[in-house]
């Protein structure tokens, strides 16, 4: 037991002072000691003298002499008069006495002076006129302490290893007060000795457990000695924590040395055996969310690491140390936290099913959500962090619920027990009352409704049950429907103890329940006949059902060939997710529950398992499904987790809105049909429209006599031409003429504005500014400049320098932003660049650009064409002789296959890509001739047309091209053939305009290796003018081809060397065809030779 005057505090937070006298034990008889000189301490010396031993009574008539005694003799009990009436402003004989001694003093006091005695120090009270009363009190405290003390003596030993251990021991009389406790208490719990003895044991308890404490101590004391009670109460730390412990009380209240029930303490045991503890619990401290094994008495079993992490953000007291095995998890969070958690727990083991909430904490930053696992011997505790997107504070929570309440419709009440404790203006008008909370259910229902309201209120596992109808208890009674749903007991903070369970009740006026379908139906009818898209319907369709049906999720599906595709969805707003996040896939209705459902038409409610395969597809969760088909190709789907969900559907409601609802769509559907045929009309329109324009200048282009009105026209019809691009137009639109003699191009015509400073403008083909037309000149392909600002650009080959080029900025400061230019090609020959300028960037899209390619190779086509016709009646005439070595060219290999020459009369080209040549042989017998011809390569047939002045004139269908066609396309006219060594030897004439230099440069692309070996001009032999010339004026090309090949072929001879039908054979065309080009040409000859006559 502690020596000196120690002062703590108790579980409680009271003061218990300890008394610093020594204690010992002498002889076997006690002894008393009788203090005073008063008549009332003679009486009691003669009261005492009858019932002890004359050596045991002692007198000692003042303070002194008391105290003398006391140090001589070891006093068991002093008996004291008490005078009320001694002087304040001294210590009393009675007071002096306890101060000095820790005996037990038996005060002499009558009456009222019996209190005020005790509270002076007094152990006991008696008068001293009840001498039997006297001996008993004084016998009874004079041998309780002289047992003490023979106690204390007589087990020191005892004491010792009590008080060495490492166990909690109590002794505790027979009301639980502690009368000794070992010194382990201190390590264990936090309390020294001495701030527990002389305290009840049930102060150290849980305010709930204590009840099961003095029960456990009640049946040990009233059993026999040795009886046994064992108790599994929350034991109070110093630091304020609360912790699980078996309490094991045995009853030796009749031993002399302890006299007492002893009360001793074992920690919890764990549940987990420790050859296994281990392994679960590295594997259970790798997870990084708390988890919380509890006993079935709350006490902490297993905490893993984030637990014990989690724990310490709440309590600073708390060490690195893993929660200790017994603590109550309760005690270590917040209030609100804590008070929440068990409630939680309470219901898990009550529902035998996992709870899980979610709520905040202040000093946490995000919210957390628990869930909690119950089992036959406790419960689990899992705790992380609610996700972010899910998140509400409940600041926004408490003002959204506040302003719902106050602002629906509906009436909402809230029920403690069957009191109302909560009304909604909505039910005060239905109930026609001015104030209904405080009052009982059953004034406010009728009975029948109010028994069933209750009956599913003690319902704690289901939830809002299909709705019960009654009446209100108004006059007339007003028909209501009341939908009911337990909910979870809040905590009392006040009394620290759970509320009564509370209850919301949901009630509807039941004369309106057939408005609602009736409101819905307007409301939706009114959106479907305002809704301008098929898409606006849907939307319209799917709020609608999945606000009146109470749908966590509302889907329509539109049918496809294959399956169907979602293409409108809503999601409540309890769901926390939003309509974007929710992207059901498509799915196959074949085989599955909506196949039926499509094909009958009407709308169908069922359970989760009849939609498994459905729902598996979609992705969704739910316990009811409602499906309701709209027209031939669609079906709404809404879910809900509910498992009550959709009961007592309006299925006529339902089948309304599909009627009205299909009729919608299929007329969205058709006016967006007709806006899109109108619009691809509108736009075809357009196209032709610019097709026909293009048509119009090509064939104007074609049309035109000269190159120069072949320019002219290219520049005028492309500026008038409107862009898709560009509001504008093209501004600027010029033709730049090759002149490859000087590497350069040379504008010639231009339409448009601001065309002055193209007058003095030329463009180096070997320069270094990268132009547009001189970019297109030399690859030969369309380049646009998007925007001249930045230098953007598309097409082949196409570069830009850094810095601003002079030309792009001459062009901006006249207000152009983009360019397009391409080339006029024909074949091998560049006969210039078409370029146009907007004043819009990216004005030229791809449409347009095609159109400028298009226009730009009829051009060519054009000019080509011209440029040939004015070779071939030029009167001065290039001659060339230019060496082939293409050893693969038809004419080149037949002329080394007969080693002669060949003079070429004519060159036809037929329908394909091959030609019939007219050529005369000399020397050599014609059937030898034109068999080794028959023979050659690429030859498909041979004709001898004509035999004389030993020559052999042959008509040679070539199935290939030759460089005959390739000079003729050119604008010249090859005269001979002759084989030379390894090479072959052409004279070819080339009349006036055809530059010679680009002439051989597209012979030698066709035919590598060819060479230009000499170059003679001469005037071209004279010949008959007049009709002839107007004659080669008139004739088309075909007319002229066709009246050429019948004139070499021998149709005009008698008898004829050919038919009409071999020539047409020889050109590749039929028969009727070559007879309308004939007669066509020889009408305008003998138009020209007759009328010119008679003119004449």
């Amino acid at each position: 037991m502690a020596v000196g005057s120690l002062h703590g505090r108790d579980p409680t937070g009271g003061e218990r002072r300890v008394s610093d006298a020594a204690a010992t034990v002498v002889g076997d008889s006690p002894c008393i000691l009788i203090v005073g000189e008063s008549s009332s301490a003679d009486d009691a010396m003669d009261a005492l003298a009858g019932a002890f031993a004359e050596q045991s009574l002692l007198r000692a008539r003042t303070a002194v002499a008391a105290r003398e005694r006391l140090a001589e003799r070891e006093i068991h009990c002093l008996v004291c008069p008490f005078d009320p009436d001694e002087r304040s402003d001294s210590p009393s004989l009675l007071e002096g006495l306890a101060d000095r001694t820790d005996a037990p003093i038996v005060a002499l006091a009558d009456g009222d002076d019996a209190d005020r005695a005790l509270e002076a120090g007094a152990s006991d009270v008696a008068s001293a006129r009840s001498a039997t009363v006297l001996r008993t009190r004084v016998r009874n405290a004079a041998d309780r302490e002289r047992y003490r003390r023979a106690a204390s003596a007589a087990a020191p030993r005892h004491r010792a290893i009590l008080e060495s251990a490492d166990a909690v021991v109590w002794v505790v009389d027979d009301e639980g007060t502690v009368k000794y406790v070992t010194p382990a208490v201190e390590s264990r719990l936090g309390y020294t000795p001495a701030e527990l003895e002389r305290t009840a044991l049930t102060r150290l308890v849980h305010p709930d457990d204590r009840e099961g404490v003095r029960d456990a101590v009640a049946t040990a004391v009233a059993g026999p000695t040795g009886t046994t009670e064992r108790v599994r109460p929350r034991l109070g730390h110093a630091d304020g924590t609360w912790r699980v412990a078996t309490l094991t009380c045995t009853n030796r209240l009749a031993d002399p040395a302890l006299e007492g029930v002893v009360v001793t303490r074992t920690d919890a045991e764990p549940t987990v055996d420790a050859g296994g503890a281990d392994a679960v619990r590295t594997g259970l401290d790798r997870l990084t969310d708390p988890l919380f094994v509890l006993g079935a008495d709350d006490d902490v079993r297993y905490a893993n690491a984030a637990a014990t992490r989690f724990v310490r953000r709440f309590d600073s007291t708390t060490t690195d140390e893993p929660l200790p095995t017994g603590a109550v998890l309760w005690d270590r969070l917040p209030d609100a936290l804590g008070r929440s958690l068990s409630e939680r727990v309470r219901e898990a083991e009550r529902t035998g099913s996992v709870t899980a909430f979610e709520t905040t904490v202040p000093s946490l930053e995000d919210p957390i959500a628990v869930a909690v696992h119950p089992g036959d011997d406790g419960a689990t505790i899992h705790v992380r962090n609610r996700p972010a997107e899910a998140v509400e504070t409940d600041r926004d929570r408490l003002a959204l619920l506040e302003s719902v309440i106050d602002t629906v419709d509906v009436g909402i009440a809230v029920l403690e027990g069957s009191t109302i404790r909560l009304a909604n203006p909505a039910l005060l008008e239905l109930a026609d009352a001015a104030s209904l909370v405080g009052r009982d259910l059953e004034s406010v229902f009728d009975d029948d409704l109010a028994a069933s309201v209750l009956e599913r209120a003690d319902s704690p596992v289901v939830r809002w049950l299909e709705s019960v109808s009654g009446t209100l208890a108004t006059e007339p009674p007003r028909p209501v429907d009341v939908s009911v749903a337990p909910l979870s007991p809040d905590f009392d903070a006040d009394r620290d103890t759970p509320a009564a369970d509370r209850t919301l009740c949901v009630v509807r006026d039941g004369r309106e329940s057939g408005d609602d379908a009736a409101s819905m139906l307007r409301r939706t009818t009114a959106a479907l006949a305002s809704a301008e898209a098929p898409s606006a319907v849907r939307h319209a369709v799917v709020d609608a059902v999945g606000e009146w049906m109470g749908a966590d999720v509302t889907v329509w599906y539109r049918g496809t060939d294959d399956d169907l595709r979602p293409t409108a969805t809503v999601t409540a707003d309890h769901t926390g997710s939003d309509d974007a996040s929710i992207e059901p896939p498509a799915i196959d209705p074949r085989g599955t529950r909506l196949e039926p459902i499509i094909e009958s038409g009407e709308p169908t409610v069922d359970d989760r398992e009849a939609f498994t395969d459905v729902l598996a597809r979609t992705g969704l969760r739910a316990e009811r499904v409602l499906a309701v088909p709209v027209g031939s190709d669609g079906i709404v789907l809404a879910t809900s987790t509910e498992p009550t969900a959709f009961d007592g559907i309006d299925v006529d409601g339902l089948e309304a809105l599909s009627a009205a609802t299909a009729i919608a769509h299929e007329d969205r559907d058709r006016a967006a049909a007709l806006r899109t045929c109108r619009h691809e009309r509108a736009r075809l329109e357009t196209v032709v429209d610019r097709d026909e324009r293009l048509w119009d200048l090509g064939r104007s282009l074609l049309e035109a006599e000269t190159r120069e009105a072949v320019e002219e026209r290219l520049c005028e019809g492309l500026v008038s031409l409107s862009l898709p691009a560009a509001a504008d137009g093209v501004g600027l639109a010029w033709v730049g003429r090759a002149d490859d003699g000087r590497e350069r191009l040379v504008p010639t015509a231009w339409a448009g504005r601001d065309a002055a400073f193209l007058e003095s403008a030329t463009v180096a083909l070997n320069g270094s500014e990268e132009t547009p037309a001189r970019a297109a000149a030399t690859t030969r392909e369309a380049v646009v400049v998007d925007d001249l600002a930045t230098g953007d650009a598309m097409g082949a080959e196409t570069t830009d320098r850094a810095g601003e080029d002079s030309w792009r900025r001459r062009l901006r400061d006249r207000g152009f932003r983009s360019a397009l230019s391409v080339p006029l090609t024909a074949d091998e020959f560049r006969f210039g660049t078409l370029t146009a300028y907007a004043t819009e960037p990216g004005a030229f899209d791809e449409r347009t650009r095609r159109a400028c390619a298009h226009l730009g190779t009829i051009a060519g086509a054009a000019i080509g064409a011209l440029e040939t016709k004015a070779a071939l009646l030029a009167d001065r005439v290039t001659e060339l002789e230019v060496v082939c070595r293409d050893e693969t060219e038809p004419l080149s290999s037949l002329a080394g296959r007969l080693e002669r020459r060949i003079d070429v009369r004519a060159v036809i080209p037929r329908s394909t890509d091959g030609s019939t040549v007219y050529c005369s042989i000399s020397d050599g017998d014609s059937d030898a001739i034109r068999d080794r011809v028959a023979t050659a390569t690429a030859v498909e047939s041979v004709t001898v047309v004509g035999d004389g002045d030993d020559r052999t004139a042959l008509e040679i269908v070539f199935a290939a091209p030759t460089v005959a066609g390739t000079i003729a396309a050119h604008g010249g006219v090859l005269r001979s053939l002759e084989p030379v060594d390894d090479r072959t030897r052409l004279t070819i004439e080339l009349g006036e305009p055809v530059e010679v230099r680009a002439f051989v440069r597209a012979l030698e692309r066709r035919h590598p290796g060819t060479e230009l070996i000499a170059r003679r001009t001469r005037e071209r032999p004279p010949r008959a003018a007049g009709a002839i010339d107007d004659l080669a004026e008139r004739l088309s090309e075909r007319q002229r081809r066709t009246l050429e090949a019948a004139y070499h072929g021998g149709f005009f001879e008698w008898p004829r060397d050919h038919t009409g039908e071999e020539i047409a054979d020889s050109l590749g065309i039929s028969q009727p065809t070559f007879s309308r080009h004939l007669r066509l040409a020889q009408r305008k000859l003998f138009a020209l030779l007759f009328d010119d006559a008679d003119g004449e």
